[in-house]
């Protein structure tokens, strides 16, 4: 009678537990539509991206010829690892900061009372001035009088890095454009506006941040602007139509040996390729005479 009795409970408990076992069956198959939808969205999103990518350069390089877009990816050997090389630096001061001190200085030169940045080992080079020290670097700036010559004067500072080598050094890039709206070098403003080409500037700091180093007026490409391909003051003068009166203040101009050997140049170049030994011995000839 007893095992009767439990049979019958057991029979009446198998209908709640079968309902109950069903009813957490579809919690748990909601759970993972939940999670699998935003996934599945997701997907969807991503490939959407994809394909808008896609399509951005494929018009893109569309306007390149083609057996040179093919070519895109492609790197030459020797690229340096810039973070790797900085990696191996010791300098205290880390590039961040470096770029922030050159930045400050810059601001801070245009100051009534410049604050004294400069190093007592400081040195001032530029392509065709110096070296200077500290105090003829400070009175040479002077006797120029930029700002009153060129008020508008703007030097349109961009392009700062950190030297991976001289892991000390931040360069940077500037392009002046302005007007002489003021006198300058004792003579009349003359109205004209220059645009100069872009220049390299460096700046070296020591562990104190102070500064070491500073060269200016490196031009990158003598082509553009209309400074005769001068950079620094020299070029802002001569774009004025104020030009120093020696070579180094005046467009290059190649010496007569050098200026007639670019003037042929393709007809040696057709020479040699006829004639290597003629190629020895003319590049022969102009070496030994250079020494």
């Amino acid at each position: 009678m007893k095992s009767y009795h439990t049979q019958v409970r057991l029979q009446r408990m198998r209908v709640p537990l079968i309902v109950m076992c069903f009813v957490l069956g579809l919690l748990s198959f909601a759970d993972v539509f939940v999670r699998v939808l935003p996934a599945h969205r997701q997907l969807r999103t991503a490939e959407r991206s994809i394909a808008s990518l896609r399509t951005q350069i494929l018009t893109r390089v569309s306007a390149i010829r083609p057996d040179l877009a093919e070519m895109m990816g492609r790197e030459p050997p020797g690229i340096l690892d810039e973070e790797k090389e900085r990696q191996k630096s010791k300098f205290p001061i880390p590039p961040e900061d470096l770029i922030s001190l050159t930045k400050a200085y810059i601001a801070s030169s245009s100051d009534d009372e410049p604050a004294d940045w400069f190093a007592d080992d400081f040195r001032f080079v530029a392509p065709v001035v110096g070296p200077f020290g500290k105090d003829e670097f400070k009175d040479s700036l002077k006797s120029f009088e930029l700002k009153k010559g060129f008020s508008d004067l703007s030097s349109n500072y961009h392009h700062f890095r950190v030297d991976p080598f001289e892991p000390n050094r931040v360069w940077f890039s500037v392009k002046f454009i302005g007007s002489n709206t003021g006198p300058i070098m004792g003579r009349p403003a003359t109205g004209k506006s220059v645009e100069s080409p872009v220049q390299a500037h460096s700046v070296t700091f020591n562990e104190q941040g102070e500064i070491t180093k500073l060269t200016i007026g490196y031009v990158l490409d003598k082509e553009t602007g209309n400074t005769g391909g001068l950079g620094g003051v020299f070029g802002l003068l001569y774009g004025i139509g104020y030009g120093l009166p020696f070579p180094e203040a005046q467009p290059y101009k190649p010496s007569p040996i050098y200026g007639t050997l670019m003037q042929g140049n393709q007809v040696l170049q057709n020479l040699f390729k006829a004639n290597p030994s003629a190629k020895k011995a003319i590049l022969g000839f102009v070496t030994s005479i250079g020494k």
